[in-house]
């Protein structure tokens, strides 16, 4: 199996750290913090616990090339949103307001730093283990 194909077969790792990282968020700092510097750390943590992910799967599963890593960022970022979109509204009954809500950078949401990690994490890691 390619390294590709071993990373995008590690996705659902990711959406487990995604899901882990906004129960864990829920359940301590939420309340304390408030919604809006909530969401803030838990964008760190999560870009934080992606990082060390990426970095594992790099150690057990070398990406090629630049090419290869971009191509896997990608596949991870449309993943991540299909799911997103697709829980989000069968399972969580959100509206589209509600979804897109958090892609909202001038209202201080910062749910795309964590995509744009996701897509550019591999290439990132990949190139710092060279």
């Amino acid at each position: 199996m390619t390294a590709r194909r071993r990373w995008i077969a590690a996705w659902p790792g990711g959406a487990a750290i995604g899901v882990a990282n906004g129960v864990i968020r829920q359940a301590t700092y939420a309340k304390r913090l408030g919604e809006k510097s909530a969401h803030n750390v838990s964008t760190a943590t999560a870009i934080a616990a992606f990082a060390a992910y990426f970095a594992w799967l790099e150690r057990h599963s070398p990406i090629r090339d630049r090419t290869q890593a971009l191509q896997i960022g990608g596949a991870w970022l449309g993943l991540t949103v299909a799911f997103e979109f697709g829980f989000g509204r069968r399972v969580a009954k959100l509206s589209w307001e509600q979804l897109l809500a958090d892609y909202d950078l001038a209202a201080g949401r910062t749910w795309p730093l964590v995509l744009a990690w996701l897509a550019l994490g591999p290439e990132v890691v990949r190139s710092l283990d060279r």
